[in-house]
């Protein structure tokens, strides 16, 4: 089924009314389902190292807990 289908309605359901069809268009269209994850984190990051240069960038993710350093590493890995 595609995300344009509308969904069967059984007896105990009501159909969807329009304002359910446009929320759920609007969903769709929302970027938080549009746009990677770690392609955002990745070009975030990015964007802060080309801003501070390596040195600052550097100076600055020492602050950042060991754990979480590890965990984006592994997040973005291959990327």
């Amino acid at each position: 089924m595609s995300h344009l289908e509308e969904p069967k309605v059984t007896e105990d359901e009501e159909p969807p009314t329009e304002q359910d069809k446009r929320k759920k268009m609007l969903a769709l269209k929302d970027p938080v389902h549009m746009v990677s994850l770690q392609q955002f984190i990745y070009e975030k990051l990015k964007a802060q190292q080309e801003m501070l240069g390596e040195p600052g960038f550097q100076s600055l993710m020492e602050t950042v807990d060991t754990e979480i350093v590890t965990q984006l590493q592994e997040f973005l890995q291959g990327f």
